[in-house]
């Protein structure tokens, strides 16, 4: 008798890096764009608004429940905000040092709150929304370039999250200093700024250049209106490079994404 193989739990197995992609099936994917965006701008705003211990606290509670609605896991949402965890153990300290522990501890922690709280929906925008669909959902309201422009630059977020790590990595390596115990010393800030800022910028301009050669040999900005694929509606039998559908008069282009 053959054996069953067991079957994989796909839609709760964590992402590789901060803030890519899930191609999950949650209410927060079905959602549009532009709903995710307003969700996220309200949110957003709460977290900025927030002063008081009970206020943040019921804004921690709705940002968990909208993150885990999405069907991610404590995994993910680890990589997405463990950077704001290093920012928060600067942060706190310098208060208490500045005004003391009873009079520092609760605005540093405030403030630290307020930073994760705000970029939390932005996070799971990025992991339930592809760039094609936020695209489409905006191009009856902004030309489709400064729309292009906002959802490629935004895209690529998780990118550099995970440029940032494999930096880190091999400058470590190399001897740099940059554990979170190691940048507490001061004197160690140069290796921050030598080794992790100018490499990660370098590669941020390198990549620019790399997607406008890519989107001016695929013909973008070619015609007033562009060519896309909508994937919502395409066929369940078709197959997966189906035909785009095009706005205009113009032939549609071979790309996704341009």
């Amino acid at each position: 008798m053959q054996k069953r193989l067991p079957k994989l739990r796909s839609s709760l197995r964590s992402c590789e890096y901060a803030c890519q992609f899930a191609a999950h099936d949650s209410p927060v994917h079905r959602l549009g764009a532009g709903w995710k965006l307003l969700l996220g701008m309200v949110l957003s705003a709460l977290a900025a608004g927030g002063r008081n211990p009970a206020t943040l606290s019921v804004l921690v509670a709705v940002a968990l429940a909208y993150y885990l609605a999405a069907r991610l896991t404590l995994a993910d949402l680890w990589r997405d905000v463990r950077l704001f965890a290093y920012q928060a153990a600067l942060v706190i300290p310098l208060y208490c040092l500045i005004d003391g522990v009873d009079k520092g501890l609760w605005p540093g922690v405030r403030i630290s709150t307020q930073i994760v709280l705000f970029y939390l929906p932005g996070a799971v925008f990025l992991r339930t929304t592809r760039t094609s669909e936020a695209m489409a959902g905006l191009r009856r309201i902004v030309p489709y370039r400064l729309s292009f422009l906002v959802f490629v630059s935004v895209r690529f977020v998780p990118v550099f999250f995970r440029e940032l790590e494999d930096i880190v990595a091999l400058q470590r390596m190399r001897g740099a200093r940059l554990s979170p115990r190691e940048q507490l010393d001061p004197r160690n800030w140069p290796d921050l700024f030598n080794c992790l800022v100018l490499p990660l910028m370098v590669r941020a301009l390198k990549t620019a250049d790399e997607v406008s050669r890519s989107a001016e040999a695929r013909g973008f900005g070619l015609y007033p209106q562009r060519t896309y694929l909508d994937v919502s509606r395409v066929a369940p039998g078709a197959p997966a490079g189906g035909a785009p559908e095009t706005e205009g008069r113009q032939r549609p282009l071979s790309a996704e994404n341009f």
